[in-house]
């Protein structure tokens, strides 16, 4: 009797067992709890989960990148039609039916366009500015309150962004790319005029600054933290052509793939068609009508190379941004192909479970039918 009643204690311990695991798979739709139900099947489980973990991480940091780069977008389509609407003022104002005070007018409404530009160039989503470079913590162009004279603060590097697992591509554009445009590029052992006021980057898109801004006498690389570093280039005076303009010059290192460019801020471009149109110097002194208006017409030319540098720059973010709408699709995907699996592997079948439960309950019945009957077991009732 003592047996009997430890084996069906036994039974109902093991049914009991039965039912948590039954109820648990009902309930959860999983078909483990503890990973010491099964080993291999918690093993490939966690795996999976993982995987969709990270995916689904960098899909939401695609998805923010992807709000950026609409921005982006909009803020650079918006510059442009500002800069049209500056080549428009120029072109009416570079002919001989437009007075001084017309001209003067024109010069009100370019510098109202200057200081459009300026916001759409910082702008800001959250809490990022767009343009800066690899530190979007800092604001991309800054304005003198004194001079007017707008410079940009960033650098001329791309922050990376996860496309997939360690893969990354560049995201955006800097204000070099889209505020400022090359007068002088120069190749391997080449010569590069430039001016102080001019920004000089190299291949790697590292910034190489004068040691003096009236007379230098060599270019130091700064390195991507904006050190200075112990890279230097000799600088000479410019004998050729240009030297009025652009009044040094500089011989590239002779080493395969080098690549040089004196950039313009294109700010500065706009000052100086303001102060054409207004008549006077970058000092605010007067000057002579043939002065002017060929200022007037050097900026027309300036202000149409600053446009062509946009557009370069427009189509470099529209490429950069197809990539990482292609990216999204492919980790919408990947995070698709993954939860089915993790449905396969980790998944009850809850067909079979209602089956199992049902079996279940009617292993109840008789296991308490039986236990029933044991306890009104008596001698009298064994002999009947």
């Amino acid at each position: 009797m003592i047996n009997q009643t430890e084996v069906t204690l036994h039974r109902l311990d093991r049914l009991n067992a039965e039912q948590q695991r039954i109820s648990y798979q009902s309930s959860t739709g999983k078909k483990i709890d503890n990973g010491s139900d099964d080993a291999v099947l918690f093993t490939r489980q966690i795996f999976v989960e993982d995987k969709i973990k990270t995916f689904e991480g960098i899909q939401d940091q695609l998805n923010k990148t992807t709000v950026h780069n609409n921005v982006s977008d909009s803020a650079i389509a918006e510059i442009k039609n500002l800069l049209e609407q500056v080549k428009s003022e120029l072109l009416k104002a570079n002919t001989d039916t437009t007075t001084d005070e017309g001209k003067k007018a024109i010069a009100v409404s370019v510098a109202g366009v200057k200081q459009n530009i300026l916001d759409l160039a910082n702008t800001k989503i959250d809490g990022e500015y767009l343009f800066s470079g690899s530190d979007s913590s800092i604001a991309s162009f800054t304005q003198d309150p004194t001079t007017g004279e707008v410079s940009y603060n960033g650098d001329n590097h791309l922050r990376k962004i996860a496309v997939d697992e360690g893969s990354y591509r560049q995201k955006g554009v800097n204000g070099f790319d889209m505020m400022m445009y090359s007068t002088d590029t120069a190749t391997k052992a080449d010569t590069l005029e430039f001016s102080t006021s001019q920004r000089i980057v190299d291949q790697d898109g590292f910034e190489w600054k004068p040691d003096s801004t009236t007379a230098p006498t060599k270019l130091v690389r700064y390195d991507f933290n904006g050190n200075a570093t112990t890279d230097e280039l000799t600088v000479t005076p410019n004998a050729g052509a240009n030297a009025a303009k652009y009044p040094y010059q500089i011989t590239t290192p002779n080493v395969d793939g080098t690549k040089f460019e004196a950039k313009t801020n294109i700010f500065d471009e706009i000052d100086n068609v303001v102060n054409a149109l207004n008549k006077v110097d970058s000092d605010g002194n007067p000057v002579s009508d043939a002065v002017a208006d060929a200022a007037l017409t050097e900026g027309l030319d300036s202000i149409n190379s600053a446009y062509d540098a946009v557009n370069v720059a427009h189509a470099e973010l529209g490429g950069r941004n197809r990539v990482f709408e292609i990216s999204e699709e492919k980790i919408s995907a990947k995070i698709t192909q993954y939860d089915i699996m993790f449905q396969e592997i980790a998944a009850a079948d809850l067909a079979k479970v209602a089956v199992e439960a049902k079996a279940l309950e009617l292993t109840f019945t008789a296991l308490y039918s039986t236990i029933n009957k044991t306890n009104e077991l008596s001698l009298v009732n064994f002999i009947r």
